[in-house]
């Protein structure tokens, strides 16, 4: 008679788990709304490369946010922008994109700088995974009560947030659109792709305990196992994904200061105890 699996066994089952969907999230919002990857959970190089890219990247900065003891938008917002800077020696974009001429300073172009740095990254593959992981898979709502008071106070009519929920949708189907291949890829990509995440959702959903973000995040032990592959994929994105664009080291200066700056404020708001967080719940449509 087989012994039954014992609850630390089944925590870690539904922990790992939880970590395939959050990275699913993070690649969807990232990748699929933009159409760089429209198919990530059905091609080789979707599952063996970008999906697994994104999963990794969101633990080991969700594993460093929150490592404050109150976490709030501005934390998630600071560790996603670092998260973000894998655009340089990664993907190359931040040094030579593909949108032709534009401003640049320290090297760096400026218009994937502020999309990417400032907008994509930080709130739609960081944030906006946890936020719905947080709010609909576990039992906890710290995120949500993170949204600053001046924010959340918007959110409180049912009606403000469907208006906004609404726009949000229409940002990402005109995005898709704009940049998609075809209709047909426009089409099916965002709707297979997510129909891949509702399922796994909800079964989670019906088996899974409403268990704390922060026991579903890594742990430190946990870490030792995720940071080397973590680390060899930025190694291989760097050394084999178009190594051409890596400019001169005069040119990489800007990065450089990036990397320290935001890296700085990070662990200044990681190592502060002060988090703004609201009175009132925002609704979550």
């Amino acid at each position: 008679m087989e012994a039954s699996p014992t609850p630390a066994t089944l925590k870690r089952h539904y922990k790992y788990t939880f970590w395939l969907i959050l990275g699913a999230l993070s690649t969807y919002f990232a990748e699929v709304v933009t159409a760089s990857t429209p198919f990530p959970f059905f091609t080789p190089s979707g599952i063996l490369v970008t999906y697994p890219f994104y999963t990794l990247n969101i633990l080991v900065f969700s594993y460093i946010a929150f490592r404050k003891k109150k976490v709030d938008l501005y934390t998630l917002f600071l560790a996603g922008q670092v998260f973000g800077l894998f655009e340089a020696y990664g993907t190359k974009m931040l040094w030579s994109s593909s949108w032709g001429a534009e401003p640049r300073i320290l090297g760096i172009s400026l218009i994937p700088l502020f999309l990417l740095i400032f907008l994509w990254h930080p709130l739609m593959s960081f944030t906006l995974p946890l936020l719905i992981a947080e709010t609909y898979l576990t039992g906890s709502e710290e995120i949500v009560r993170g949204i600053p008071r001046w924010l959340s106070h918007h959110l409180q009519a049912k009606k403000t947030t469907y208006i906004v929920f609404g726009i949000f949708v229409l940002f990402c189907a005109v995005n898709q659109a704009i940049n998609s291949p075809s209709r047909w890829v426009s089409l099916m990509s965002p709707s297979i792709s997510w129909g891949v995440i509702v399922l796994t959702s909800t079964l989670w959903r019906r088996k899974a305990p409403r268990i704390p973000l922060r026991d579903l995040l890594p742990t430190k032990r946990e870490m030792v196992v995720i940071t080397p592959p973590f680390l060899l994929m930025y190694l291989l994105l760097g050394l084999y994904l178009f190594p051409e664009g890596i400019p001169p080291l005069r040119q990489q200066t800007g990065v450089w200061i990036l990397y320290i700056l935001l890296g700085v404020l990070l662990y200044l708001d990681i190592s502060s105890p002060h988090a703004e967080y609201s009175d009132r719940l925002p609704m979550v449509p």
